[in-house]
């Protein structure tokens, strides 16, 4: 996948440091991975669930949730991952980032 926003996950980590490992792990899996749909999404993580255009991570046993606008992969293209938000559960509740997924 073409994974956009790598300032984003930065600062999620500068924000949320508990997290970085996961962060880092998820950005070196999601760069090297083909998706083409979410069954193959959940090959890698199977508690991802999808909202509409975005995918949504839970990290460090749903503490955080990882918001990521997708394209699939086809036969034409890779497939893209544009990185929205990085979330505590908390925040994520306040459903304000579905905006972003239409």
């Amino acid at each position: 996948m073409h994974v956009i926003a790598r300032k984003a996950i930065v600062n999620a980590i500068k924000r949320h440091p508990e997290a970085a490992t996961w962060l880092n792990r998820w950005w070196q899996d999601a760069n090297h991975v083909r998706w083409e749909s979410l069954n193959d999404v959940r090959t890698n993580y199977p508690s991802v669930d999808q909202v509409r255009h975005c995918l949504i991570f839970d990290v460090r046993g749903n503490r955080f949730r990882l918001i990521c606008r997708v394209t699939y992969a086809n036969e034409w293209q890779r497939g893209t991952l544009l990185v929205r938000h990085f979330l505590t559960h908390a925040e994520y509740d306040t459903d304000f980032w579905k905006s972003d997924c239409k």
